[in-house]
């Protein structure tokens, strides 16, 4: 049973929001984004993010209708108890499946970039051990540190980019919409895609923020922080490496990082872009599992989810080492097959709870 019912405040849910929302995208998504439309992979990522804000609205709409509902007894609150639970699994193991997928993305990384001899399960077993020890302390533990983290990792991201920007070449962003508006238009899928319609996350983590009424800005302004950073590594991406050689590479973002050169004294510091991403990374996967471990409790009917915790580590531990069999099938992945399914539960689902809560609720008033 929980001690007590964890409260966060409204900043430290927009800093889990933009932790999240740069999680594994910002080393994965220039290539998708770029190869799809080339020099204004810059402009399509403005676009989708443009776009993201619109989910975080439709998103922020909902919380209002029933700000101190979880993700899982919405779904029942909208369609239902049968129906409701029914859409509630589906949730529940495409959140588990997320687990699995962000934490393959990192053994992934490490493995072939980093830790080659190291084999995949001992990098993520690593990983997991805090992890579970974030899960079972709960959110209030998890946004609180995330808010001590906030300062250093915005000095790297900001590091980064004043160094590589005189590495640039200018004529890599021409011509401007080249590829045409529709190559723009397709590209901004990828980033509303992941991680915006990913977003749905944070009903599970609503119910804990305190003073609802500031909810709407740190949700919006932790999408747009987030958003706005992988916008500029993309441009970073075109500008330094240019578009075709970057559309080609498994890692753009972490080969942009060995460019950094300070009067020739301060050299390859790809190292800053792997912290990046790591701390990135863990607030996304942290998020997912104990957002997969409230599911589980959900679903089961138990008052506390820490029993779940060490269990359901050892599956995530399995599947995310079988789950995807190289990063190639992964990029593959995310281009062909992550848009339909990721739509229907990032904002097809949620459009149809908004509409189905904003009848019951003018219904209620009525009445």
């Amino acid at each position: 049973m929980e001690k007590h019912i964890q409260k966060i405040a409204p900043n430290q849910f927009g800093i889990l929001v933009m932790f999240f929302t740069v999680g594994s995208s910002i080393l994965l998504i220039p290539r998708p984004l770029i190869a799809v439309s080339k020099q204004d992979g810059w402009i399509a990522g403005t676009l989708g993010l443009g776009l993201g804000l619109l989910v975080i609205w439709l998103y922020l709409k909902i919380i209002k209708l029933s700000p101190d509902t979880n993700l899982y007894k919405l779904m029942e609150k909208a369609f239902g108890k049968i129906l409701g639970k029914v859409v509630s699994v589906c949730y529940f193991f495409f959140i588990f499946l997320l687990t699995c997928e962000v934490l393959s993305n990192l053994g992934d990384f490490l493995t072939t970039q980093i830790m080659v001899e190291t084999p995949k399960i001992y990098l993520h077993l690593l990983f997991l051990f805090p992890i579970v020890y974030g899960a079972r302390q709960g959110i209030e533990t998890i946004a609180r540190s995330a808010q001590v983290v906030l300062p250093t990792f915005l000095i790297m991201i900001i590091f980064m980019v004043v160094a590589l920007i005189p590495q640039g070449d200018i004529a890599n962003l021409e011509p401007i919409f080249g590829e045409g508006v529709k190559s723009t238009i397709n590209g901004s899928l990828s980033i509303l895609t992941v991680p915006f319609l990913e977003l749905f996350i944070f009903f599970v983590i609503a119910p804990h923020v305190t003073k609802k009424e500031k909810i709407k800005k740190a949700f919006l302004l932790g999408g747009l922080t987030g958003g706005s950073i992988l916008i500029i590594i993309t441009f970073l991406v075109i500008l330094v490496l240019g578009p075709h050689f970057s559309s080609q590479v498994e890692y753009p973002t972490y080969l942009l990082s060995k460019k950094i050169n300070i009067a020739n004294f301060l050299q390859r510091l790809e190292v800053v872009a792997a912290a990046v991403w790591v701390i990135s990374l863990f607030y996304k996967v942290i998020i997912c599992f104990h957002s997969t471990a409230i599911g589980l409790r959900e679903l089961i009917g138990l008052k506390g989810q820490n029993l779940l915790i060490h269990p359901l580590s050892i599956v995530v531990l399995y599947f995310s080492v079988t789950i995807y069999p190289n990063v190639a099938f992964f990029v593959m992945f995310i281009e062909k097959v992550v848009l339909s399914y990721t739509l229907l539960f990032g904002l097809v689902i949620p459009l149809a709870v908004y509409i189905i809560l904003k009848v019951k609720s003018k219904k209620g008033k009525n009445n």
